[in-house]
């Protein structure tokens, strides 16, 4: 049976000022948070993350170089490490008009060290079409970094992440877990050891530590997936040189 597929790219176009800021403050990272095309201007929403405050500081500084790729840019609110920023552009400086030509429905969208990061869903039996007519758009680079199946819409909820995590774990991974969390062997220093929490349960050294590393495994693959998901730039390893 045919299904969806959620299919991470990665995107370069010319004249984008969410492409070149990101480009020249490479320590910055910005998730859209809404785009919509109102008359002859587009609107964008974004959430900046930084990795200092410094970071933060010298990108909202900069701001105004970028002008003329922009109409207009606010930055509405912000912390220490984070900020939400409103944008006005000319449609021919966006991927807007491209993208809504495709068969694909964009789910979230990053930009970090001057590139997009797209997560998009496409019907499974329109894939190949779709993926090479965004190839063929004119002034746009596309990489294809991963393609996985969509297994319900489920995976685009937040509060099914622990859902999933904890229907995953057994009752005995469960109980492990929590006894060694309480008695410190996440700790740095550990304040006990797996044979101290074998002893407890009355179990081999061997079996204690085969739950604690199976549930382990479960849990960081999971929150390492939905991190994949939702800062999709992550994935790319050059953007940490």
């Amino acid at each position: 049976m045919m299904g969806l597929k959620k299919v991470i790219l990665k995107l370069w176009h010319p004249n984008c000022w969410s492409i070149e800021s990101t480009k020249d403050h490479p320590r910055v990272c910005l998730i859209s948070n809404g785009l919509f095309k109102l008359e002859n201007e587009v609107r964008a929403n974004f959430h900046l993350v930084a990795e200092s405050y410094e970071d933060l500081k010298e990108f909202i500084e900069d701001i105004e170089n970028y002008s003329e790729y922009a109409h207009e840019v606010y930055v509405i609110g912000k912390n220490d490490l984070e900020a939400d920023i409103h944008a006005r552009f000319p449609p021919h400086t966006t991927f807007y008009e491209k993208v809504f030509s495709l068969e694909f429905m964009p789910m979230r969208i990053s930009i970090s060290n001057g590139f997009e990061y797209w997560v998009i869903l496409v019907d499974e039996e329109k894939l190949s079409e779709t993926l090479n007519k965004l190839m063929e758009l004119e002034d746009i680079e596309v990489e294809v970094l991963s393609i996985t199946n969509l297994r319900s819409l489920e995976d685009e909820r937040v509060e099914d992440v622990i859902g999933e995590i904890l229907r995953s774990l057994s009752m005995k991974q469960k109980k492990v877990l929590i006894c060694a969390y309480k008695r410190g062997y996440f700790e740095w220093p550990r304040k006990t050891s797996v044979n101290e929490l074998a002893k407890s349960f009355g179990i081999a050294k061997s079996t204690c530590l085969h739950h604690l590393r199976t549930a382990e495994l479960k849990i960081i693959r999971r929150i390492i997936e939905e991190l994949r998901d939702r800062e999709p730039h992550l994935l790319d390893i050059k953007a940490f040189e």
